[in-house]
């Protein structure tokens, strides 16, 4: 079995969890910096950095996963970069019961949860997730830390920006692009291009503030 690191505690790491439940590797330790989260997984919980690299130290090939979601894409590419750089081990964490095309480019880091599926010539950056049922289209790009919720509809050809993040059950229209650091809220029906740096919702979606 090879060990595995989830960073982050909160309810990504129990879908992560249950993702790897019969795979080839063995959760380890969870790290989380907020003191209030308790584990919710049979695992020692890390607070301090020191203290998780002291455990790990004699463990031989640390794997590892972000369990950061929602719209804090910036803080997964961080996290997941900083890790890399202490020597462990980035994974592509895909669920046996997704269904992915096998000409799709999955990067490092990736998460793609039970039920989603993925088309054909589509292109997964760096530590992007895609939450359970979520359905992507042929031919679409989606951008280093995007998060694709659960439930979304994305037809063909669209393009997600670095670091954007695609609320619960959202629908996007054909050939659509939706800019970097930018959230779509829930459920909402985008027909139209959508700019960096902004938060839209809405049946259509329209933006409605800056996203800062």
């Amino acid at each position: 079995m090879k060990n595995l690191l989830i960073w982050g505690a909160t309810g990504q790491s129990l879908v992560l969890d249950e993702l790897f439940k019969k795979s080839e590797y063995k959760l380890v330790a969870l790290f989380d910096k907020d003191i209030k989260v308790s584990s919710p997984l049979d695992v020692p919980l890390f607070h301090e950095e020191s203290e998780l690299f002291d455990f790990m130290a004699p463990l031989k090939e640390i794997h590892f996963v972000v369990a950061i979601g929602g719209a804090k894409g910036k803080d997964r590419l961080r996290v997941h970069n900083f890790l890399k750089e202490r020597g462990l081990l980035s994974i592509r964490a895909i669920h046996s019961k997704a269904m992915i095309a096998d000409d799709v480019i999955v990067g490092e880091g990736c998460q793609i949860m039970i039920g989603a599926v993925v088309a054909t010539k589509t292109l997964l950056g760096t530590s992007v997730i895609v939450n359970s049922s979520a359905s992507i289209d042929h031919e679409c790009d989606i951008g280093d830390g995007a998060h694709i919720g659960p439930g979304v509809k994305m037809a063909g050809c669209i393009r997600i920006g670095e670091k954007s993040f695609i609320g619960t059950g959202a629908i996007i229209a054909p050939r659509v692009t939706i800019g970097s650091n930018t959230i779509i809220g829930a459920g909402s029906l985008v027909l139209k291009n959508i700019p960096d740096n902004v938060v839209a919702f809405g049946t259509p979606a329209n933006v409605v503030r800056q996203n800062s």
